[in-house]
């Protein structure tokens, strides 16, 4: 099979820099899907959803990352749910209605992978963005200009080509995006998740670095200008503008993190014209997804 992709890079402006406002106080069933949504949200706490697709400029493709991120600027904390490819869900308005999440994307782009979100989950999202591989190489090398420090081993080296040794590597946009994609080993998509994730949380840390002097804020609009030329979003300058200079005064402390299937709630299955796929229990993960985003 071909080798699949990473994610999203702009989650760092957007993120790192929404506005510094207190959750509101909830009562009753802290448990309950109706508490759990944006619903009972302050209209400051956003929901984004983060899409990296498999292209590198073709026009249909499918996602393979997808990721929910939402800022809690109260606690100053930031939590990531990355939601398996493979995982196996109901996609409103194709045939047959049960397919890869990932395909979603392909048949109706983001638009309708949003609503088999919502609608699998309860998880309302505010606003997206998309990258593919192309704009994930610039995002890198963008936000992380001195590079990211990840571990490699020598099965990610021999299978992705990636020039650098055992053990820890600094390494930029091209090598990144070989290092995020690769999946052959025992931990396979999994272990790629979790690469994701770890390679986020760098680069969130890269740009607050960038930003945090003075000469950094004066370059802030002008990185926000090119970091979205790489992306299709629904987030324009001006919101990133009013967003951004707060990350140097209220960057998140923590990235919390979460993969959706979670532990025992799936089996791997296959299905004719589909493939393998992850079977989940639909209600302990939409419970799950809710209960980790509701605190």
């Amino acid at each position: 099979m071909k080798e699949k992709v990473l994610y999203i890079c702009l989650v760092v402006l957007i993120l790192a820099g929404c506005t510094h406002a207190p959750l509101p106080k909830q009562n009753g069933n802290a448990g309950s899907e109706k508490n759990l949504t944006n619903e009972k949200m302050d209209e400051s706490v956003k929901t984004f959803l983060l899409i990296g697709v498999d292209s590198r400029g073709e026009k249909k493709s499918r996602s393979d990352a997808i990721m929910l991120a939402r800022y809690f600027p109260e606690q100053g904390k930031v939590k990531l749910a990355s939601i398996m490819r493979d995982s196996y869900v109901k996609i409103p308005g194709i045939h047959p209605q049960y397919n890869k999440i990932n395909a979603a994307y392909y048949y109706g782009g983001k638009e309708l992978l949003k609503k088999t979100i919502d609608e699998s989950f309860g998880v309302k999202v505010d606003h997206i963005a998309v990258i593919d591989f192309q704009g994930f190489v610039k995002m890198v090398d963008l936000l992380a200009p001195d590079g990211v420090v990840v571990d490699v081993d020598q099965k990610i080296i021999d299978d992705m080509s990636i020039e650098a040794s055992i053990g820890k590597n600094v390494l930029h946009g091209e090598e990144i995006l070989k290092y995020v994609r690769f999946r052959h080993d025992d931990e396979s998509d999994f272990g790629r998740v979790d690469r994701q994730q770890d390679v986020l949380q760098q680069l969130k840390s890269g740009f607050i670095d960038q930003i945090s002097s003075f000469e950094g804020v004066i370059a802030l609009p002008g990185m926000i200008e090119q970091g979205l030329s790489y992306l299709d979003t629904d987030i324009g300058v001006k919101t990133l503008m009013e967003m951004g200079p707060k990350a140097v005064f209220h960057a998140p402390d923590t990235v919390e993190t979460m993969r959706i299937p979670v532990e025992g709630s799936f089996k791997d299955a296959e299905y004719p014209e589909i493939g393998a796929v992850l079977e989940m229990d639909d209600e302990k993960n939409k419970q799950a997804l809710q209960e980790f985003f509701s605190k």
